[in-house]
């Protein structure tokens, strides 16, 4: 999975660089959010080509994912929100499906989220989820969590990692 570690590296570069979190906390809303979005999709387009981001997975709903990365069996998403209530988790798991139903090889469904968002997709009917779509459907999906600036010294890593600081929940 290197490419997908690197767009994960490449998201936290982002994320500094905007301080995203501190400016969530101001009063920035989603249209900053998506600015950040935006612009590690030019970053992964500079390095991996235009073939990975905003990729159509499924002619017949035309949603398209943030990331797909063929050879790797992976799709990616960044939920800059997913400590909201709405069940991204869900929404997410189900595009897979779709993409998955539409002849695509989807192994691997990664969140990239706020600090906090491995925590809170630890509770009972998140995991729940998590493991259905692994046992059922074969996509294993990964909450693969973001730091805010100054916790990037902090060793904050949970699962693999190899001493990255970077948590990841794996079904």
């Amino acid at each position: 999975m290197k490419k997908a570690e690197r767009i994960f590296q490449l998201a936290q570069e982002s994320a500094d660089s905007y301080d995203i979190f501190n400016a969530r906390r101001a009063g920035s809303g989603d249209h900053y959010m998506k600015e950040v979005v935006d612009h590690l999709k030019f970053l992964v387009i500079e390095e991996l080509g235009a073939g990975v981001p905003n990729q159509f997975l499924s002619k017949a709903n035309r949603q398209s994912v943030d990331f797909w990365l063929d050879e790797e069996q992976t799709i990616i998403q960044v939920e800059l929100s997913m400590l909201s209530s709405s069940p991204l988790l869900e929404k997410e798991v189900f595009m897979a499906l779709l993409a998955k139903a539409a002849g695509n090889d989807v192994r691997h469904l990664i969140l990239i989220g706020d600090p906090g968002s491995v925590r809170r997709h630890q509770a009972p009917t998140p995991r729940s989820v998590m493991d259905w779509v692994e046992r059922q459907h074969q996509i294993r999906v990964e909450i693969w969590e973001l730091k805010e600036k100054r916790e990037l010294t902090a060793p904050a890593t949970a699962g693999q990692g190899g001493g990255r600081v970077r948590r990841r929940l794996k079904s």
